[in-house]
């Protein structure tokens, strides 16, 4: 068995697969299926929607890979009637190497925990990297990639001046148009506020700014609650709505918990939308880094290394939610149990989460 770092040739590599081997291809990855292994080679490539190695302890294929391979690294498929996700894997080793000049670089074992599909096609597959790889292989294997263009932090200047010419500027940088739009934005009976209004605008070519994580909802399925506030936003579990005052031309935003009464958000709704939308963009970010329970030195640490965003703490999930930023990075703090804290960090490249790993912050997950 083939130890982390070392290097074969490609015809031992596809030979831990065993005997009658099945080859299948994909974006950046050669999948062969043996009678005593799988073996899944991949390119030293990084992409959102490229196979290979994600980070030092993630490993994604991304398909679409005909039924045998998802049978092999998850059971039956599911259009079958004896698919259940609770039904084992193969058994079978998982065996994964990265193509390089030099041969192909034994990674580890691949734990299949995570599936995708299709129309009864596996489309995309995380597998967990047994034992996590080093910092140095795991740069030859997923070399660093050039970064491109960040968005900047005009939008911090203007915040406290003009909040919502800096929500525009901040998701004019931060979240690209699509093709899609959702059309113009209608309230009835109530006039939309000129905040929700800037907003919604902002929405129309961008429906990931109404939330990936929390959600706040189209006027036409607004309803009127307790006391004349207006229901718009909706926290992920249910465990709450957000409320307006439609008759404030920058309305004050309130909580109502469910038997709990209502609670005031700090900033007004100018304000609280520049902070839905940095959380928003945080939790969408396609590169991350987290922990959940990090000492204060650890907090200390991460937040010498960014600017924070001069507000109170917004009031989702417990009023302690803290902003930190930094070209192409938005990171939050949140108080947990017995004095420790959580931390989350989205990115918009890989390449900028790099030096956070000067912080020795034990990360439970990191993308950089």
């Amino acid at each position: 068995m083939p130890e982390p770092d070392d290097v074969l040739t490609e015809g031992a590599a596809i030979r831990l697969a065993g005997d009658n081997v099945i080859g299948r291809e994909t974006v950046g990855a050669s999948v062969m299926l043996g009678d005593a292994a799988t073996v899944i080679i991949a390119d030293p490539l990084d992409g959102l929607d490229v196979s290979g190695v994600w980070n030092g302890s993630r490993f994604h294929l991304h398909g679409p890979l005909v039924g045998d391979v998802g049978v092999r690294l998850f059971g039956h498929p599911p259009d079958s009637p004896k698919w259940s996700w609770t039904r084992s894997s193969d058994g079978r080793p998982v065996h994964l190497l990265t193509r390089l000049p030099e041969g192909c670089v034994y990674l580890g074992v691949g734990r299949p925990v995570q599936g995708g599909y299709a129309d009864g096609c596996l489309t995309f597959a995380a597998l967990t990297i047994e034992p996590e790889l080093t910092l140095e292989l795991l740069d030859r294997v997923r070399p660093p990639s050039e970064l491109g263009t960040l968005p900047n932090l005009d939008w911090l200047a203007r915040m406290t001046a003009s909040p919502l010419e800096a929500l525009a500027q901040f998701v004019e940088g931060w979240i690209p148009e699509i093709d899609q739009d959702l059309g113009d934005f209608v309230a009835a009976p109530w006039d939309v506020p000129e905040p929700l209004a800037v907003f919604y605008r902002l929405a129309r070519r961008r429906p990931a700014l109404l939330g990936v994580q929390n959600r706040l909802r189209s006027p036409r399925t607004w309803e009127e609650r307790r006391d004349g506030l207006i229901a718009f936003g909706d926290e992920n579990q249910g465990g709450f709505i957000w409320l307006f005052d439609p008759s404030q031309p920058d309305p004050e935003v309130w909580i109502d918990e469910d038997g709990d009464g209502v609670r005031r958000e700090h900033q007004p709704m100018s304000g609280f939308l520049l902070q839905f939308a940095l959380f928003e963009a945080m939790m969408n970010a396609p590169y991350k880094a987290l922990h959940t329970a990090l000492a204060v030195e650890h907090v200390d640490k991460l937040a010498a290394a960014l600017t924070p965003v001069p507000w109170e703490p917004w009031r989702w999930p417990n009023d302690s939610t803290r902003f930190y930023v930094a070209p192409g990075v938005i990171a939050t703090t949140m108080d947990q149990w017995h004095g420790n804290t959580s931390a989350w960090v989205g990115a918009v490249h890989r390449s900028v989460l790099r030096p956070l790993r000067q912080l020795g912050i034990p990360w439970e997950h990191f993308d950089g």
